[in-house]
């Protein structure tokens, strides 16, 4: 699930999770793309894309858990549609964004276990490891928002809740903002999430395995414009919405594996960007 939780790892707890996350974008024809890279000037697409992830976590004391994560993005047919308003032509040139993404180190303190649930705050430092210096075939530098990695170093703080509301239902929700900071004279706009999830676990009882929950997740981000040379971009930023279905399997209590399929139902993004198809998530989690 997207939504972080209230809950913590155990004292001395690892967990290991592998990630894959598929998006697929819309698909233009070469009249719209020549329409979009008119009105922007520039316009960045390609066709799919994969990020496939590690993430580590470690319960340090009774409620507060440190954690890792890094990743490798992969683009499928990445182009950059460029418009000559002297011409009036577009010109298309092509570009390789795979690479490392950035590292993230967070953590996470669970302030609050009693009847009313769990609450916790959380928060991450963002390193640039990841691949940002990109030359499209053009010899012209790509933008970060197009790249495996952004530059910068950036930040994230966050709230969580968690709790049962019956014997198999379970709530969480949880509102974060991202910081990010200006790197090779371009920042990426700040970013603000939040989502809610709901899980529910067929299995009564509890010590039995396998165990399989079906969840349901509604989740929204907020992105700012984005900034080149001290500028707002009006081609970046906007809020999107996303409604995710999803099963995770616990074959045992420490082997899990989970599959969703966030869907766009709200993509209200300033002036000319590529729009999300669909979107397929899975995860394999181990604990120990």
């Amino acid at each position: 699930m997207l939504t972080q939780s209230g809950e913590t790892l155990k004292p001395g707890t690892f967990s290991v999770e592998l990630r894959e996350d598929y998006t697929e974008f819309e698909h233009l024809s070469q009249t719209q793309i020549e329409a979009k890279a008119a009105k922007a000037g520039g316009f960045d697409l390609l066709d799919r894309s994969f990020i496939t992830g590690i993430s580590l976590s470690y319960g340090v004391v009774e409620n507060f858990q440190v954690g890792l994560s890094l990743g490798y993005y992969q683009a499928v047919k990445a182009r950059e549609a460029e418009y000559d308003s002297g011409t009036g032509d577009t010109e298309m040139a092509t570009f390789n964004p795979d690479g490392l993404t950035d590292l993230w180190l967070s953590g996470k303190y669970r302030f609050y276990r009693g009847p009313l649930g769990s609450f916790a705050v959380f928060g991450g430092v963002k390193f640039p490891t990841g691949k940002y210096n990109v030359v499209n075939s053009a010899g012209e530098r790509v933008e970060p928002s197009a790249t495996a990695g952004s530059g910068s170093y950036d930040g994230m703080l966050g709230v969580a809740y968690s709790r049962f509301l019956s014997s198999r239902i379970t709530l969480d929700t949880s509102f974060q903002y991202t910081l990010r900071t200006e790197a090779n004279n371009f920042r990426l706009g700040d970013r603000i999430d939040g989502g809610l999830a709901l899980a529910y676990r067929f299995t009564e009882d509890i010590q039995k395995f396998p165990q399989v929950h079906a969840f349901a997740e509604a989740n929204v981000r907020y992105l700012f414009k984005s900034k080149e040379d001290g500028a707002s971009d009006p081609n970046t930023g906007g809020t999107a919405v996303f409604l995710t279905p999803g099963v995770r399997i616990f074959f045992t209590p420490n082997v899990a594996f989970t599959v969703s399929a966030p869907l766009p139902v709200l993509q209200d993004l300033n002036g000319e960007q590529l729009k999300t198809a669909f979107k397929v998530n899975g995860a394999l989690t181990f604990t120990f």
